[in-house]
């Protein structure tokens, strides 16, 4: 469905009620049947998910593909590691060295399981015709890391910057075509993850990640395709950086108070966070999760640019009372709030 997403999100922001998107697929998996495999192995059953989720969550405000982050490495050749009840791992790299990385090929964009994704974009548009679809990917350098793992991929930043921009620009072109077919398949936007950017510093994130999320953003965003950018690291001092990609979403993980980050981003910009996905979904209870969702909301009072949301994507043995009494939680602040 055609969405005006710049309308969607001035909406959001002139809204009374704050608004709620947690990154919430896979705890809704099981309860139709699925094991993790499966969804993860078929468009149906993604569009199918995507699909119980607005059922049983109404107050979503847009349906998510699953957040698979191994499908880009697979792409490139990377082995993954299924599990019935646990997202999808990498358990082998693609390059260990400079020449490795001189040598890999960009994939043809159908390659792995690409074109799982991107069909199930056509296949939930059929199911879903109230609110946008969002297409879940990596950002550049955290494939680039997945491509040749996460510390070795630290350490080239430092020790051969120049080998890691190449890598980092075949990634890149290598998302760039998926996020067309993403577009081309009738998506409102992209849930970009870039989470292991938030290792590097405030520089590095710039160097390594800020500026190829921008080729990104320029190749594909527009007034009706939208790019949230996810980092759940320690950025609070790389907030100028990640709002200089001109992504239109930034979403935040719980390792930062969102207090320090939303006077960073303007107004117009929607930024989204953080409740604890382990801490507070997994391991808490339901009395716990509402206090903590009713404080961050008492803290975000001043920010209509600001929308609720899990820290990271949630583990599929989330409980669902749990969820519950977040939704619930948030319901409950609007509704006495005035």
């Amino acid at each position: 469905m055609r969405i005006n997403m710049d309308k969607w999100s001035r909406e959001i922001i002139e809204s009374k009620d704050v608004k709620n998107l947690p990154v919430l697929y896979f705890p809704c998996v099981q309860e139709l049947g699925f094991t993790v495999t499966e969804s993860v192995s078929s468009p149906e059953n993604i569009a199918k998910t995507m699909k119980k989720v607005t059922e049983e969550y109404p107050d979503i405000i847009a349906a998510v593909t699953g957040m698979d982050l191994t499908v880009d490495t697979e792409a490139f050749g990377g082995k993954v590691k299924f599990s019935d009840k646990q997202v999808p791992s990498i358990v082998k790299h693609v390059v260990k060295t400079a020449e490795d990385i001189r040598n890999l090929k960009v994939p043809d964009v159908h390659s792995g399981r690409v074109d799982v994704f991107t069909d199930a974009v056509k296949e939930a548009q059929k199911l879903i015709t109230d609110r946008p679809i969002f297409g879940g990917m990596l950002g550049p350098f955290s494939l680039a890391a997945n491509l040749m793992e996460v510390s070795n991929a630290l350490m080239l930043t430092m020790t051969d910057p120049d080998s890691m921009k190449i890598l980092l620009d075949k990634a890149t072109e290598f998302l760039i075509a998926r996020a067309k077919e993403y577009k081309a398949a009738g998506a409102n936007g992209i849930f970009m993850a870039e989470p292991t950017a938030g290792l590097l510093s405030p520089d590095q994130l710039d160097e390594f990640s800020s500026t190829y999320v921008k080729k990104l953003v320029e190749a594909v965003q527009d007034d009706y395709f939208f790019l949230i950018l996810h980092d759940c690291g320690q950025v609070k001092d790389s907030v100028k950086s990640m709002y200089s990609t001109g992504c239109k979403g930034h979403h935040y993980g719980n390792s930062v108070d969102m207090r320090d980050i939303l006077p960073q981003i303007p107004p117009d910009i929607l930024v989204f966070g953080n409740i604890d996905p382990s801490t507070a979904f997994f391991m808490g209870t339901p009395e716990s999760i509402r206090e903590q969702t009713l404080k961050l909301l008492e803290d975000m009072k001043p920010y209509p640019h600001f929308v609720l949301s899990s820290g990271c994507d949630l583990a599929p043995v989330v409980p669902k009372e749990n969820i519950d009494a977040y939704f619930e939680a948030c319901r409950d602040f609007n509704k006495n709030r005035g």
